[in-house]
């Protein structure tokens, strides 16, 4: 099997636009979009090379007397930083795209702005704040010729309503994608498009089984989103859309379909692996060897299924990607593969791999969470800041106000003291006036003080907060050594009834006992963590507005503790294929976007 593919299809794009750039006559209005969507074009498959553009177009942007050019390239960093995972950066470039879409009176762009802005708070969960940014991006964006931005609206609002599993929003909205997207004619949002369609039609289905015109049409739409692929794919940047519908559509077949479908479900799946090796879309591309290896292991053709699990190896390892938590999956794989295969040796060599690369996974995770708190609390103060800087700027020019009326009462004072000496009386009372204003001045100083007292208060409240949260998180570790615990137990239970095994048992029932030494030192932890464990569910809850069902947090809480989809299903009493959907649902109803990763956005809640 080919390992090693190079991307062809969008490359068309960049050389369309790379040669527009080559024209010397080419004015810098058109010079600055062109590059822009030259950078967009280039960060799926050259992320550094994308963000010299975009800054060379900035840089050129800034010499344009309009400023919805500036507005336009800041809105493309948007998503550039978050491809280069820098998500400080990329809020930065969202506040100044908005900044420079206020100055100027381009719908259009002001739409696409704001419409980035959501982007940001959907792919973090705030699914309700995104929603309306969404709104407001809509004012701007409906009665124009934006169509394709309008495309990237309704896409994301269906995905929201999908989540909280609101199907007549969901079909109004994909439905207003798939119309803006056949008016602008792009290629890439018409994929989108057909992917929400299928999505509704899909959840409909599981709702109302007995009409199976809805699965067909679930069908039909993913179907003619691969076509579309087949026919116009050199035109479409995202290629990744290609994976997840067609591993939609396999997953379809294989849950409700008979076994004499198993075919068309392996056409599939051959589909979302070629496109999933192409743009390194590592989610899908370890689910189709995960089902691939599953349909062999079930024939028991267990070479073949040791064939795809050691590919899906060497493929991680040619992109020189790390990715602890797909490797571990294999190596586990593997490990459960030799011991059926009546492999001791192999099984203890991939189960220590497994064990590994589940450390390196458990590392990453403590310093990702604290990277996302620390990340979390400066943002916080940020956002605090800058609260106190707009009461601030309010307070000046109400003392501004103040200070010219001083100005033109001492002027009128003057006046009348030069003119109508006679009146004394009236003067005394007027500086008494002066007077009373002064102490007002006096005061609103003194309230200034105190609330820049409050405002020190709350940012030592927030570092003691996040302390306490970084605490919680580290306890958290102690999940895993109590799944590893009863694997142990497992094997320990098997080489019991095995005792004539040999040298090779002994010894793996002494790696066992050294196993359970190390994690007596952390039984305390464990206690502590039942306690605040509660709270990982009221999260997800939160996150996804109360639509999580139990058997959904059940299944969250076996994510959580590192489990493969295998074990998943064996616990919860489940076909494995099934699992993928559960997954796929779990994103939508947490409102996450296809690129999400459902392991590691769990992660994160813990």
């Amino acid at each position: 099997m080919c390992i090693a593919f190079v991307d062809t299809r969008a490359q068309f794009i960049v050389d369309s636009l790379s040669t527009r750039l080559t024209q010397k006559n080419l004015p810098p209005e058109e010079r600055v979009t062109t590059m822009a969507l030259l950078a967009r074009a280039k960060s799926i498959t050259d992320i550094k090379s994308a963000m010299r553009i975009a800054e060379k177009a900035l840089s050129l942007s800034r010499q344009l007397p309009d400023a919805r050019y500036q507005a336009l390239v800041y809105t493309h960093l948007v998503f550039l930083h978050f491809i280069n995972e820098e998500m400080p950066l990329a809020h930065k470039a969202s506040d100044s795209a908005l900044w420079y879409a206020d100055k100027t009176s381009d719908r259009r762009i002001k739409g696409f702005a704001w419409f980035r802005k959501g982007w940001l708070q959907d792919i973090q969960a705030f699914d309700h704040e995104a929603m309306a940014t969404y709104l407001q991006a809509l004012k701007y964006l409906e009665g124009t010729d934006a169509y394709i931005y309008q495309s990237f609206v309704y896409y994301n609002m269906a995905g929201t309503y999908a989540a909280w599993d609101d199907l007549v929003n969901e079909k109004k909205y994909a439905l207003l994608a798939l119309q803006t997207a056949r008016q602008s004619g792009d290629a890439d949002e018409l994929a989108s498009a057909y992917q929400a369609m299928a999505t509704w039609y899909h959840y409909s289905y599981k709702k109302q089984p007995e009409k199976r015109a809805l699965l067909d049409s679930a069908l039909f739409y993913n179907k003619t989103g691969i076509q579309l692929f087949a026919e116009h794919g050199d035109h479409i940047i995202i290629q990744s859309t290609l994976g997840v519908i067609a591993l939609n559509t396999a997953d379809l077949y294989e849950e409700y379909f008979p076994a004499k479908y198993k075919d068309t479900a392996w056409h599939y799946l051959q589909i979302a692996l070629n496109a999933s090796l192409r743009t390194r879309q590592l989610s899908v591309l370890s689910a189709c060897y995960a089902m691939m290896s599953d349909y062999e292991i079930a024939k028991g053709n267990y070479k073949k299924a040791e064939e795809l699990l050691l590919t899906g190896i060497s493929v991680f390892q040619s992109y020189a990607v790390d990715n602890p938590r797909s490797m571990a999956q294999f190596m586990e794989g593997l490990s459960k593969l030799y011991e059926k295969m009546g492999n001791p040796t192999a099984a203890l060599k991939y189960y220590k791999q497994f064990y590994s690369q589940h450390q390196l996974l458990y590392d990453a995770d403590k310093l990702a969470i604290t990277n996302r708190l620390e990340a979390q609390y400066q943002s916080e103060k940020k956002e605090a800041a800058l609260k106190t800087l707009r009461h601030t700027a309010a307070l000046n020019r109400k003392l501004n106000y103040l200070y010219i009326s001083l100005a033109i009462a001492s002027i009128i004072a003057l006046l009348f003291i030069v003119r109508f000496f006679q009146l004394r009386l009236k003067a005394t009372l007027h500086q008494q006036k002066l007077l009373e204003n002064e102490n007002a001045a006096a005061s609103l100083h003194a309230r200034l003080k105190e609330e820049e007292a409050m405002r020190l208060q709350a940012e030592q409240q927030l570092l003691k907060e996040r302390q306490e949260r970084l605490q919680k998180e580290l306890l958290a570790g102690s999940l895993q050594v109590e799944q590893k615990n009863e694997l142990l137990q497992t094997l320990q239970k098997k080489i019991e009834e095995n005792k004539n095994g040999g040298a090779v048992l002994k010894q793996i029932n002494h790696i066992i006992d050294q196993d359970k030494r190390i994690d007596d030192t952390q039984a305390s932890y464990k206690a502590d963590f039942d306690n605040i464990h509660p709270e990982f569910f009221e999260k997800l809850k939160e996150k996804s507005s109360n639509t999580l069902s139990r058997l959904d947090l059940k299944h969250c809480s076996y994510i959580s503790l590192g489990l493969t989809n295998k074990e998943i299903a064996q616990r919860l009493g489940v076909a494995p294929k099934s699992i993928l959907m559960a997954r796929y649902r779990i994103k939508l109803k947490l409102g996450l976007g296809k690129e999400d990763d459902l392991d590691e956005y769990i992660g994160r809640v813990k």
